[in-house]
């Protein structure tokens, strides 16, 4: 999920496409989670859910983490 989102950032910003993006590696959704969770980005978001995952499968981890973020900082994506 990661790379692909990561890709659809590096085309954003190939083609000038001034859109804010959320998801990207160093962005605010992973700032979000290394400030609440406590969490190393040093590996990306994806890799920090998926080492935090608890037995959840690591793309509902996301889901809901995606959730909560959008909860708690007003974001529509």
């Amino acid at each position: 999920m990661q790379n692909i989102l990561i890709g659809y950032a590096t085309a954003l910003s190939v083609h000038g496409v001034d859109e804010p993006f959320t998801l990207s590696p160093g962005g605010p959704f992973a700032e979000w989670l290394r400030t609440c969770r406590g969490w190393s980005m040093s590996c990306g978001w994806a890799d920090a859910i998926e080492r935090h995952a608890d037995g959840e499968d690591p793309l509902m981890a996301f889901f809901h983490l995606l959730d909560e973020y959008r909860s708690a900082c007003g974001s529509e994506l």
